[in-house]
């Protein structure tokens, strides 16, 4: 049987919910630098590095 769950919401928070390994596939659409600021308030070229790290090391989990 094949289960598809979606979660919406802060991802830091989502991720951190999750067992490790029980995630086969991620889809994301980061706010990259600069260009979705009415979203997600911009992210600066500067300081994009800094700020995706610690989503991607959640990532790094499943």
């Amino acid at each position: 049987m094949i289960t598809t769950n979606i979660l919406s919401g802060d991802c830091l928070e989502k991720l951190k919910a999750l067992p490790n390994s029980s995630v086969d596939l991620i889809v994301t659409s980061p706010p990259y630098a600069d260009q979705r600021k009415n979203t997600y308030g911009g992210i600066k070229p500067e300081k994009y590095v800094s700020w995706f790290l610690p989503i991607a090391a959640e990532l790094l989990e499943f």
